[in-house]
């Protein structure tokens, strides 16, 4: 397996964004580890139909996605893992998933959730995982689209 990249983003499969990052990164396979989606058939069936054409989707509960692409089963595919936020970043490096470096897109704004950059707010429990895995010396790189700017995440959250 080679995972291509690890992205943070809240609306898991989403045009533009999803295009931009399998075409820079020459992704053939798209992951989204998420319980929620992962149970839901329409969901699930909406999710595939935002895919590019010619990229294949799997769609999975996060600790079924660290056992899949760590146990051979994606061993030819260039792949894009998605979750939907911190707390599913931090459950699969639990079960097994190793990465040192993630791309942090879209987390939405809500009652109670802080403005971490432009895109990225976080409520109290999700910020506490983003600094964990900061001091666990995974890049967190808050990053829109493959020719924007990038943003240190990791140094922001650990700056408090």
């Amino acid at each position: 397996m080679t995972v291509q990249l690890i992205r943070v983003d809240d609306r898991l499969i989403h045009g533009q964004v999803v295009v931009g990052w399998t075409r820079s990164l020459g992704v053939d396979h798209i992951v989204v580890a998420d319980d929620k989606v992962g149970a839901d058939p329409l969901q699930s069936t909406l999710m595939r139909m935002a895919a590019p054409t010619g990229v294949g989707v799997t769609i999975m509960p996060v600790e079924a996605a660290a056992a899949a692409l760590t146990g051979g089963e994606f061993d030819r595919a260039k792949v894009l893992v998605i979750v939907r936020g911190p707390i599913e970043l931090s459950r699969l490096r639990s079960a097994g998933l190793p990465f040192d470096t993630v791309n942090v897109g879209n987390v939405h704004t809500g009652p109670g959730r802080t403005k971490l950059t432009k895109e990225v707010y976080a409520s109290p429990e999700e910020l506490v995982v983003w600094r964990e895995l900061a001091q666990a010396g995974v890049s967190l790189i808050a990053q829109w689209l493959p020719d924007q700017s990038r943003t240190d995440l990791g140094a922001l959250v650990l700056r408090g």
